[in-house]
C-alpha cells in the first residue's frame, strides 16, 4: 500500500518525521457550482512577524534545494503552475503569494516553508491521477501556510529546545535554528519531544487544510471528491470513516476519523460542487508523462 505524505512545515522533513500529503483532479469548471471560499483559518501565537516568518522559510528553502534537485524549467512546471494559479486566484492577494516548485526526493509528498513556497514531489505528480488531484493538493499546502504552522511549529521548538521566545534578523534565525538542529541531533530525548511537538500540531491543523482544499478546488471550478478520493486512497482507508460508538472504543484510526471529517465538509458544498467528476484532461496526461520521462533520465 502506498502511502502519500502531505508534507506540512519542512522542519518536519529535517527531523526525519514524514508527514501526510495530498492530492486533486480537473474537469471543466461548471457553472452551476458556486461557492465562496470563507477563510476562518485558526493559527497558535508564535514569535516570527511577517518579514521573520518570510526569513526562516527563506533559510529552510535553502535547506530544501540544496538537498533535493529542484525544476525550474519553465516547459515542464508550466502546467503546475497553471493548475495552482486557478486555487491561489480564490485567495485573498495578500494572502497567496506562494508559488509551486516541483524536487526530487524518494517519497511522494509535498510541504510548504513559510508563507510563500509550497513543495511538490515529482514522485508525488506521478501518483496522482488527474488536475483535481493536484488542485486540491495546492489548497491543502495554502491551508497549511495560512495558518502560519511552519512559524508555530519552530516557535515552539525554539522555546522547548532552547528556552528562546524571541528572535530578530536573519543571522540570528540562522543561528537559533542551527543550536536547535545540533541540540536535537546529539540528544535523542529532544529528538522525541520536537517529534511530540510537530505531530501535535500537525494533527491539530490538518482537518483545516482539508476544509480548505475542498472549498478552494471547487471555487476553482475542480472536483472536491477528487481529494477525498485521493485521501482515502493514500491512507488506506477503503472508504471507511468510523462512528462515534467505534470511536468510543479508541477503535478508529486517526486517517479514519480525518476522511470522516473530509466527507462531512464534502456533504456541505453545493450538490453541482459535488457532482463535478474528475477527470484527466490531455494536457495533465501529457505533463505527467513529460515529468517522468524527464525523471528518469535525471536519475540515469
Amino acid at each position: 500500500m502506498c502511502i502519500v505524505h502531505i508534507r506540512v512545515p519542512i522542519l518536519s522533513t529535517i527531523y526525519l518525521f514524514a508527514l501526510l500529503v495530498f492530492f486533486a483532479g480537473t474537469v471543466p469548471a461548471q457553472q452551476s457550482c458556486s461557492v465562496t471560499l470563507e477563510l476562518r483559518i485558526p493559527t497558535a501565537p508564535h514569535i516570527f512577524n511577517i518579514q521573520q516568518e518570510r526569513t526562516l522559510g527563506d533559510i529552510e528553502s535553502g535547506w530544501v534545494e540544496r538537498n533535493y534537485h529542484a525544476t525550474h524549467d519553465q516547459e515542464l512546471t508550466a502546467h503546475l503552475n497553471d493548475i495552482a494559479n486557478r486555487i491561489l486566484s480564490q485567495f485573498p492577494r495578500d494572502q497567496a503569494q506562494a508559488h509551486v516548485i516541483l524536487i526530487d526526493s524518494s517519497e511522494a509528498e509535498s510541504f510548504s516553508i513559510g508563507p510563500e513556497r509550497i513543495y511538490i514531489t515529482r514522485k508525488m505528480v506521478a501518483l496522482l491521477r488527474n488536475d483535481d488531484e493536484l488542485a486540491g493538493l495546492v489548497g491543502h499546502e495554502l491551508g497549511h501556510i495560512l495558518a502560519h504552522q511552519n512559524a508555530v511549529i519552530a516557535s515552539q521548538l525554539f522555546h522547548e529546545i532552547l528556552g528562546v521566545n524571541a528572535v530578530s534578523d536573519r543571522k540570528d534565525i540562522s543561528e537559533k535554528l542551527r543550536l536547535m538542529l545540533d541540540s536535537i541531533d546529539r540528544d535523542p530525548r529532544l529528538l522525541r519531544k520536537a517529534g511530540r511537538i510537530i505531530e501535535k500540531q500537525e494533527g491539530i491543523h490538518q482537518t483545516e487544510a482539508d476544509r480548505v482544499a475542498l472549498y478552494a478546488a471547487a471555487a476553482a471550478g475542480f472536483s472536491p471528491q477528487a481529494y477525498a478520493e485521493l485521501f482515502d486512497r493514500s491512507a488506506g482507508t477503503n472508504g471507511g470513516s468510523g462512528n462515534v460508538l467505534i470511536d468510543s472504543f479508541g477503535a478508529t484510526t486517526w486517517n479514519l476519523r480525518r476522511l470522516r471529517e473530509i466527507k462531512k465538509t464534502l456533504k456541505q458544498l453545493p450538490p453541482p460542487c459535488r457532482e463535478i467528476v474528475p477527470a484527466a484532461s490531455p494536457e495533465f496526461r501529457i505533463w505527467q508523462a513529460a515529468l517522468r520521462s524527464d525523471l528518469d533520465l535525471v536519475h540515469r
